[in-house]
């Protein structure tokens, strides 16, 4: 067994498909299906099942990926930590939320960029609790969420607060009251987005139930069909911002005691800070 059999591993048991997998890492199926089965003897249990779908985890295959994870995070890490020589280079790999990045994160990475011209970073966006099981899992470096996080793992650096506003399409008949926006259909993310959780528990403070949710997976459809009139949503006064042009749109102040919450950088305790990554926790503040 070595690190890169492990490896291959891995992300057979991500694709769930030998040919994906295959794909994924530019090699010729026959011969990972060969390394895989030379891992399964070497274990001396089989690893998948094998169906006309692909490939799922046997109950050892699932134990082994566990440490399977560890060990090549670990190799991997190790690599960093020995070519690193504390200045900032090379990539970062980070997490945001959407709306983090519509509000104010592309004039952050610009201004990062100036001060560390020769580090990339590549920002993938998701809600925060899948962005925070990226982080665990060692599969994001650090990510921009919605606060306050409190985890064993995890440190947490404090970002900005941010100001909570509804927003609706602009409706005479409803004079300024904000119950009667909260009649209308609720627009989230899916679950996991922390601002869909702050409008639900507000909802559930004031005795409302959303008679109608519609779920999108974009920003974009959001506040587009908030401005058709679908119905209205909760977001960062930052992100809304980028919207308000907009003529249709009307942005409603919510009460104080819902109105608030914080972004946070979180990033794992145990993981070894590279130049970049140590600059880009500087550069935060």
């Amino acid at each position: 067994m070595d690190i890169q059999e492990l490896k291959y591993f891995c992300v057979v048991a991500s694709e769930g498909s030998l040919s994906k997998a295959a794909q994924k890492l530019h090699y010729a199926q026959s011969n990972l299906s060969t390394k895989i089965m030379q891992l399964e003897q070497e274990m001396g249990s089989p690893l998948f099942y094998r169906n006309n779908h692909g490939v799922t985890l046997t109950p050892k295959g699932d134990l082994l990926l566990k440490y399977a994870t560890n060990l090549v995070n670990l190799a991997e890490e190790t690599l960093i930590v020995m070519k690193d020589d504390g200045i900032a280079k090379g990539s970062l790999k980070i997490g945001s939320m959407e709306s983090t990045v519509v509000g104010y994160l592309s004039e952050f990475l610009v201004g990062f960029h100036q001060k560390n011209p020769d580090v990339s970073i590549k920002v993938e966006t998701a809600a925060t609790e899948v962005l925070l099981e990226k982080v665990l899992d060692h599969k994001l470096a650090g990510a921009f969420v919605a606060g306050p996080i409190k985890h064993s793992e995890l440190f947490t650096k404090q970002v900005r607060k941010e100001k909570l506003c509804l927003i609706a399409a602009n409706d005479t008949s409803i004079n300024g009251n904000i119950k009667e926006y909260l009649k209308k259909p609720l627009l989230v993310f899916p679950q996991g987005c922390s601002y869909r959780k702050a409008l639900e528990h507000w909802m559930k403070e004031e005795g409302l139930v959303a008679e109608k949710v519609y779920e999108f997976s974009t920003l974009n459809s959001i506040f587009a069909s908030v401005t058709a009139g679908l119905g209205v949503a909760l977001f960062p006064e930052s992100c809304i911002k980028q919207y308000s042009q907009c003529d249709s749109l009307n942005i409603i102040e919510i009460p104080a005691k819902y109105a608030t919450v914080s972004t946070v950088f979180v990033y794992r305790k145990d993981s070894y800070l590279s130049g970049a990554m140590c600059s880009f926790i500087n550069y935060i503040g």
